[in-house]
């Protein structure tokens, strides 16, 4: 008999949306936005080209086709007004759900034994956060003045709101602006205490709970090379690598290197992202004979190497493989091994893996599917240290996840390999962490 209260639960929570559902989705979205920008350029060429047909036909069928152009140009304009309410619309809704999850803090409680578990953690914590919101304040308190006092200054200008209309024209724009010099003060004086919060928990906090995962320590400014990763085509080509965050050391007896990487591409006189994600490197003790590459069916195939048939359709409707050792890629990717690099990024925030398997290393290209940065500390507005300490410990088991599925990729074509104690590999996806908003 099943307990009504995890029934209610279980009703309760919002459904998880899998790493293949979310890239298929993906393309979906970019199929029906190219749909859209050919209907806005095909339908105005489309009712030209009619016109100019009906000059050469008798009068009948010149008024039918005039009355077809009449009816395409009812349903450009139709197109261009839906579209002049919805992009402003949809730009408002995800400014306000920007703001909705940065400052909305769900509510998740620690498991028993939590506060016990990151006592030490807590303490630090907590001496972090008391220090970050009196200097929050003191800034709070002389920015703020400082920018209302500039607003007035410019409001009461001599000269300004001569006459009727001018008088009516400052009464409107002073909310603007009174708003403004408040607005941009506080968020100065909140992000400069926030900042230096964030860098110290990583500092000091970060190794205390990556050292329940290994022999690990997280460094700054270690950027990886992804050079010869994106000419061999696992990473998008780029014109400039910036790297957040990075973790080094042992993990089950192998050394890894996980980065959180953001790759941009000169687009005119911008950037536009191309990669923003995680890349794993494993290191392993036996090397592979061949290279074998998994890719997104969206990337071009790699020079050198060809493509791997493998009879699993779910598999082949994600990836694309690549390889110049049959053998051995059909050895690496194990039902078991495909089954997980479809799962292993369930109801979180990455798509599918694309991965590079050569010589003596295993490297992962997860890319996310927001602009979340991994890995941040708890929010300063955050009240249960306990709860926020383990959903950061949940994200870096999640990943770690991640890191088994390339040790079973080794252990497969290893001589008598066996998974390392401690590590977990099964058909199983993991369970991903609540998302609590930072």
């Amino acid at each position: 008999m099943s307990d009504p209260a995890s029934a209610t639960k279980q009703k309760a929570e919002p459904r998880r949306y899998t790493a293949v559902e979310m890239r298929q989705a993906q393309r979906k979205v970019g199929r029906y936005g190219g749909c859209l920008m050919m209907a806005l350029f095909g339908i105005p060429l489309m009712v030209v080209a009619i016109v100019v047909l009906s000059a050469f036909l008798g009068p009948v069928a010149a008024a039918l086709l005039f009355m077809v152009a009449v009816v395409f140009g009812f349903l450009y304009n139709l197109l261009q007004g839906a579209l002049v309410l919805l992009i402003p619309s949809a730009i408002l809704a995800a400014l306000t759900y920007a703001i909705y999850r940065h400052y909305h803090l769900p509510v998740i409680t620690a498991s028993p034994g939590a506060g016990a578990r990151f006592a030490t953690e807590i303490a630090r914590l907590n001496a972090l956060r008391l220090d970050a919101a009196r200097d929050t304040r003191r800034r709070v308190m002389l920015y703020v003045p400082m920018g209302l006092a500039l607003a007035i200054s410019v409001l009461v200008m001599p000269g300004r709101g001569s006459g009727k209309s001018g008088m009516l024209a400052q009464w409107l724009f002073a909310p603007f602006l009174l708003g403004f010099a408040a607005a941009v003060p506080w968020l100065i004086a909140l992000s400069i205490p926030a900042g230096r919060y964030a860098k110290t928990f990583k500092r000091e906090l970060m190794p205390l709970l990556l050292r329940r995962h290994g022999e690990l320590r997280y460094v700054e400014g270690a950027a990886p090379a992804v050079g010869d990763l994106a000419a061999k085509g696992l990473l998008p080509r780029h014109d400039q690598a910036a790297i957040d965050d990075a973790i080094v050391g042992r993990y089950a007896g192998y050394e890894l290197r996980l980065s959180e990487i953001e790759l941009e591409r000169k687009a005119g006189k911008n950037n536009s992202t191309v990669f923003n994600g995680l890349l794993l490197v494993l290191a392993v003790d036996t090397p592979f004979l061949g290279t074998t590459m998994v890719l997104d069916q969206s990337r071009p195939a790699p020079s050198g190497l060809m493509p791997v048939r493998l009879e699993d359709p779910r598999f082949a409707s994600i990836y694309d493989v690549y390889g110049n050792d049959q053998v051995e890629a059909r050895a690496v990717l194990t039902p078991a091994v495909m089954e997980r690099l479809l799962s292993m990024a369930d109801g979180g925030d990455f798509f599918p893996p694309s991965c590079l398997v050569e010589h003596d290393s295993i490297t992962f290209a997860v890319a996310q599917t927001g602009t979340r940065q991994l890995f941040e500390p708890p929010s300063l507005q955050a009240h249960d240290a306990a709860a926020q300490l383990q959903h950061l410990e949940d994200e870096l088991a999640l990943v770690f996840r991640l890191v088994d599925a390339m040790i079973a990729m080794h252990v497969a074509v290893k001589p008598g390999g066996v998974m390392p104690p401690g590590t977990s590999f099964s058909e199983r996806p993991a369970v991903p962490p609540e998302d609590a908003s930072h």
